[in-house]
């Protein structure tokens, strides 16, 4: 449930802190929280390793086309290598991966060893690739930025027009940060050759035509979820809450 202003302002004085499960806090007025003296926080570390693992698994997945396979298999009764077209070794290809925060950076040290080379960008560290490298230059790009009114539709038709190599696109941030008409379009004229998404655009409800589409590979916004980090998200909330409550500086607090 978003947190939006009207919703703060009718917050009991007794509210004093506000604990967001998850990375993501772009559905709280975190500037009418601190007006109203409530410390907003959140658990940017909980599941490093375990979203890098699913931008793993999707990434192997959409490069060798399992899904495709599985169902040549299963729905047509196909045992034929050449349902999928021509496919390419993993360590010929250029991965770019957009944002090198915890989870791009630990994403990026367990695909180092598979693939030709590694593009990063970082938008706050001018020595990373910029953008128009990643698009023109990589096989497969991953999207590991949070949303952000700057980050929404970062890849659009312009985006996409700049792509050269009919990239695999993988995304386990945010939905907003794709535009799903462009995507679909892109999918159907080969632009992108392959999505595997761990979030979409207005989830849980999905375009139609996307998820119409052979070359699209869909998980309900679960790249978070291993038992483990589900117990380590609830601890790390609620040691933070606690701080807060006895006066102490959460460790967590949303950045400004």
């Amino acid at each position: 449930m978003p947190i939006t202003t009207q919703l703060v302002s009718k917050l009991p004085s007794s509210v004093k802190v506000i604990a967001k499960l998850g990375v993501g806090f772009e559905k709280i007025d975190v500037n009418m929280c601190r007006h109203r003296d409530i410390e907003v926080c959140y658990t940017p570390d909980y599941g490093t390793n375990t979203v890098a693992d699913h931008a793993v698994a999707l990434l192997f997945a959409a490069q060798r086309h399992l899904l495709t396979f599985h169902n040549s298999i299963v729905e047509k009764h196909q045992w034929n290598y050449k349902v999928a077209g021509k496919l390419q070794e993993l360590n010929t290809m250029t991965l770019g991966i957009i944002g090198c925060g915890r989870i791009g950076t630990c994403f990026a040290d367990k695909m180092r060893p598979f693939v030709k080379q590694i593009l990063t960008h970082n938008s706050k560290n001018s020595t990373t690739n910029t953008l128009k490298e990643i698009f023109e230059e990589c096989d497969i790009i991953s999207l590991h930025i949070p949303m952000s009114t700057m980050n929404h539709h970062l890849i659009s038709s312009d985006s996409i027009a700049q792509m050269k190599r009919c990239p695999i696109l993988i995304n386990v941030s945010r939905g907003g940060l794709i535009d799903t008409k462009a995507l679909v379009q892109a999918l159907k004229n080969g632009q992108i050759s392959y999505a595997a998404l761990d979030v979409v655009e207005g989830e849980p409800d999905i375009d139609e035509e996307l998820v119409k589409l052979d070359n699209v590979l869909l998980t309900p916004h679960v790249a978070w979820y291993t038992e483990e980090s589900k117990r380590a998200l609830r601890t790390k909330a609620i040691e933070d809450i606690l701080r807060v409550l006895r006066g102490e500086r959460p460790i967590y607090p949303v950045p400004d």
